[in-house]
């Protein structure tokens, strides 16, 4: 049994590694291949990150693919095209959660004690202490709630602030104690109006690319704030500028982008009221990760049905 790894920003020996300790650990015989050194092999899996799409298409007996992430659009369109019916399985958590939880926690913080005012009153070198909200009115609302979003929730409500969620059916998943107040996306302007910290961690489908647009954000109580770590394309890049500059949107702290790397020329590089990174909220972990493959390598091999399957017609 093979499995082809392609993913540009690991070492390939550091998966290969990883790969071959959690096989062994479950009885599994498997070689794993550095797809970008060796791209004519054949494999039964692949573990892949953004792969060209030619090189997908030539690996013609593929069982099923795994995408390093929890994100699949880059990867759904690709398998669409060239493999339709090979089953695409994502990443569940594999110690993502943790990181998203922290990387909300601080933007709702930094946002709760005003933080973007304090460096602009630094700029301008004056001393004033600001008045700070009560916390038990200062909402925090998740739109999108999967794995990485609920533990990122459970942290904030963890630290007091209330909680309520938006998501495409308006409930919660199965095994999920989420007791928050749950909207569907149909009911969205109801959940945007109560909400000052938005939280934004939605897929990239047809229905959610340019979702929040300038009629959408301008629902947010005036003051409001965003962080956005789901896909950057949900968002409406100049829409949200022109929300920062009238003040209507207080800050926003983003961590992905239409286009990524982020252009230098891009306006929100130099944006007073913007915080930028390098898509770095949840970072996959190779160990975490390499132990969850091999699992569902294994259930595959057993005939059961492996955690994260990717529902195409969702897209997620």
């Amino acid at each position: 049994m093979k499995l082809a790894v392609w993913d540009p920003d690991e070492p390939f020996r550091r998966w290969r590694d990883a790969l071959v300790q959690h096989a062994s650990e479950l009885s599994l015989a498997i070689e794993v291949v550095d797809a970008a050194a060796d791209p004519e092999a054949q494999a039964d899996f692949a573990l892949v990150w953004k792969p060209p799409s030619d090189w997908l298409a030539g690996q013609m007996g593929l069982r099923a693919v795994f995408n390093l992430g929890a994100g699949v659009d880059a990867v759904l369109p690709l398998m669409q095209r060239a493999l339709p019916g090979v089953p695409l399985i994502r990443l569940e958590d594999a110690g993502m959660g943790r990181q998203m939880a922290d990387y909300v926690a601080e933007g709702v913080l930094h946002a709760y004690r005003r933080m973007a005012d304090y460096a602009a009153l630094q700029r301008q070198i004056k001393w004033e202490p600001l008045p700070l909200a009560p916390r038990g009115g200062y909402n925090v609302g998740f739109l999108g709630l999967g794995q990485m979003g609920y533990a990122a929730a459970r942290r904030v409500a963890d630290m007091d602030f209330p909680v309520l969620a938006c998501t495409r059916s308006g409930e919660a998943r199965d095994g999920f104690d989420a007791p928050w107040p749950f909207y569907p996306l149909a009911r969205m302007d109801e959940f945007l109006a109560q909400t000052r910290v938005l939280v934004v961690l939605l897929p990239l489908t047809a229905q959610t690319r340019g979702l929040l647009d300038y009629a959408a954000l301008n629902r947010l109580p005036k003051g409001a704030h965003l962080i956005n770590a789901g896909r950057g394309a949900v968002v409406d890049t100049g829409d949200l500028l022109d929300l920062l500059d009238t003040g209507h949107i207080a800050s926003a702290l983003l961590d992905v982008f239409d286009a990524e790397p982020l252009p230098a020329s891009d306006a929100l590089w130099r944006h007073p009221r913007v915080r930028v990174t390098p898509h770095v909220a949840a970072q996959t972990l190779v160990g975490p990760s390499a132990a969850q493959v091999m699992r569902k390598i294994a259930a595959i091999e057993r005939g059961d049905r492996p955690g994260g399957l990717v529902d195409t017609r969702l897209g997620y």
